[in-house]
């Protein structure tokens, strides 16, 4: 995958509130573990690959879908709130 196909799912799940800021910290891109957030990401991403956007262009359904569960898994948690807590 590519980085304008990484770059264009990250961005469907930012503006779907599916990937936000981290509330500790501020720093780092987390999941906002919200399903329909992320079922609002998937719906983004399939209207920007229909539109034909850069990071999707030529890309078949699956493969977009696939590119926006990457997006959402690298996301996770923060790992600097993570280690803070892991070190109470």
């Amino acid at each position: 995958m590519n980085s304008d196909t990484m770059e264009t799912a990250v961005q469907c799940c930012k503006d779907a509130g599916a990937i936000v800021k981290c509330s500790g910290c501020g720093e780092y891109d987390v999941s906002a573990g919200d399903d329909a957030a992320e079922r609002n990401a998937y719906a983004r991403a399939t209207n920007a690959s229909r539109a034909d956007v850069r990071g999707f262009r030529g890309m078949s359904r699956e493969e977009v879908m696939d590119a926006v569960k990457s997006a959402l898994q690298d996301a996770g948690n923060c790992p600097r709130c993570s280690a803070l807590r892991g070190s109470w």
